[in-house]
């Protein structure tokens, strides 16, 4: 979240809980993020009726992670059959050219 801006302090609002949040970013986006934690934390206490706040945010932040790892996986299998597509790519364009051109 950085962007050149000078620290400041961002409120945001999670299931009717106050948070003051140090950032030198956007507060737009700031405010999207606590958006979407408030969405994920309402899906988690609909979808086990957790009543807890510390174990509704432990099973949030528990899915939150399972979330960021299964797009890391999604993103790194993405570029390695990119990779793959485009060696191939470069292999067909080197035949056809009688394997003579240089590719930088």
């Amino acid at each position: 979240m950085t962007d050149g801006m000078a620290m400041r302090r961002v409120t945001i609002d999670i299931l009717g809980h106050q948070y003051s949040i140090k950032t030198d970013g956007n507060e737009e986006y700031v405010q999207r993020i606590a958006d979407y934690v408030n969405a994920k934390t309402r899906e988690v206490m609909e979808a086990t009726q957790t009543v807890s706040t510390v174990d509704l945010f432990i099973k949030v932040a528990v899915n939150l992670t399972d979330e960021l790892l299964q797009e890391r996986a999604a993103k790194t299998a993405f570029h390695s059959s990119l990779e793959e597509e485009t060696g191939k790519i470069i292999a067909e364009i080197e035949a056809h050219l009688g394997g003579n051109a240089e590719i930088s």
